[in-house]
């Protein structure tokens, strides 16, 4: 994940399952791309309410291979009254605080980006809340994800996301356009 390949954008079906290691005892998680029945639209004027600790699955349906590879791990979102140095240009207040975060990617994600998506550190978090999106790691290509909540439940957020930092494109040598890996997400609330 997070190296640039060329290829084509793959088509994927709105409805694909997908099995992960679920939260404490509660089962396997699935993910679908399509809401489930009891999800509400995900509205920005609560973004307080996403506080807490969630496992997540990406699945990654830009995959030139034909199959969706997925992304799995922990994120944990809190609220904090001081702004994040590093990201004080773009991290947004959600009311009079400051949404911020870390995310711990499972073993198969390694590397510096991944490293610095875990980062708990209050002037550097790993994840933070900016227009409309949460950042995991840095702006610039190939340095972050941004997750999109777009259906929400009491224990349950699901939305898209995408590696693209939304200033700039990113072409391989032969000056083909290199697609940002992007998908769905499903994050389960841990209690």
């Amino acid at each position: 994940m997070l190296k640039g390949r060329a290829g084509l954008l793959a088509v994927v079906a709105l409805s694909l399952p997908v099995a992960a290691a679920g939260a404490q005892g509660s089962g396997p998680m699935s993910c679908a791309s399509a809401p489930a029945p009891q999800m509400a639209a995900f509205d920005t004027t609560r973004v307080g309410e996403l506080v807490g600790a969630f496992e997540i699955i990406m699945i990654d349906t830009t995959s030139i291979r034909g199959s969706a590879r997925q992304h799995a791990g922990k994120l944990a979102l809190w609220l904090q009254d001081s702004v994040p140095r590093r990201r004080g240009s773009t991290a947004r207040r959600t009311q009079k605080q400051f949404l911020v975060g870390s995310y711990d990617a499972a073993p198969s994600d390694t590397g510096e980006v991944w490293r610095r998506m875990a980062s708990r550190a209050t002037d550097a978090p790993g994840a933070f809340w900016s227009d409309g999106f949460i950042r995991l790691g840095e702006f610039g290509q190939n340095s972050g994800i941004s997750l999109y909540p777009r259906q929400v439940s009491a224990n349950e957020i699901r939305g898209m996301w995408t590696t693209s930092a939304g200033i700039g494109i990113v072409v391989d040598f032969t000056g083909d356009r290199e697609p940002d890996e992007a998908g769905f997400f499903c994050a389960r609330r841990m209690r």
